[in-house]
């Protein structure tokens, strides 16, 4: 495996000024960085993860929680686009992902401590129970986290339009003829419940005749 060293001998400089140059740090020269970092990609040089951690403060991981009561997995039709999205990102920017469970092998553990044991930098959290207390736990501690489609305190969040976009999908049908229009929709969510409201708005604004909602025993 190639060392700090050994670039500092291909180079001919010092350890120290190979690591300042591969850590970004500015009191060296811009040509003297330049080299070092192309050297260090000819010879294949991986910075040590755990050396690298230790030094930046930061892990360079991302977790993902997500829970899918189907069990659909990655191949889920919305969120499988969205976490491929999440992780050509994040490895663009040269961080790693780890998904999240509430176990690591035999032991079982908060979605919080699992995050505090792999050292994540920050969470994606998506199709969740977001009223799960081990959720809940999660958000609220130092960690960062974005949410997909619901809304936390003071947290970031990503959130489709739900309502406008029912309104267009119905509208949309209208337009092709049709007048005997229904919604199926899954669990009672935040989402479920934007998108219900814009199915009524825009079959109402259009006159269709929508019967009460009927729930199928399952």
């Amino acid at each position: 495996m190639v060392s700090m060293k050994d670039i500092a001998l291909r180079c001919g400089v010092s350890v120290a000024t190979v690591s300042k140059a591969l850590n970004g740090q500015p009191d060296i020269g811009e040509e003297t960085r330049a080299r070092i970092e192309k050297t260090a990609r000819e010879m294949g040089y991986m910075a040590n993860a755990a050396a690298r951690a230790l030094k930046t403060k930061h892990a360079y991981n991302l977790g993902i929680l997500f829970v899918d009561e189907r069990r659909s997995g990655l191949s889920h039709e919305y969120f499988s686009s969205i976490i491929e999205g999440f992780k050509q990102e994040a490895e663009a920017h040269g961080y790693d992902i780890t998904f999240i469970n509430s176990n690591v092998g035999s032991q079982p553990l908060s979605y919080l401590r699992h995050c505090r044991y792999r050292g994540l930098d920050g969470v994606l959290i998506a199709c969740v129970n977001f009223h799960d207390p081990r959720v809940v736990e999660l958000v609220q501690s130092n960690i960062p986290v974005v949410t997909i489609d619901h809304i936390f305190p003071d947290r970031q969040a990503i959130l489709s339009d739900n309502v406008d976009g029912l309104e267009t999908l119905v509208r949309y049908a209208y337009d092709k003829g049709h007048r005997r229009i229904a919604f199926l929709h899954g669990e009672d969510t935040a989402v479920t419940q934007g998108r219900l409201t814009g199915f009524y708005k825009a079959c109402r604004e259009l006159g269709i005749d929508v019967p009460p909602e009927y729930v199928i025993p399952c």
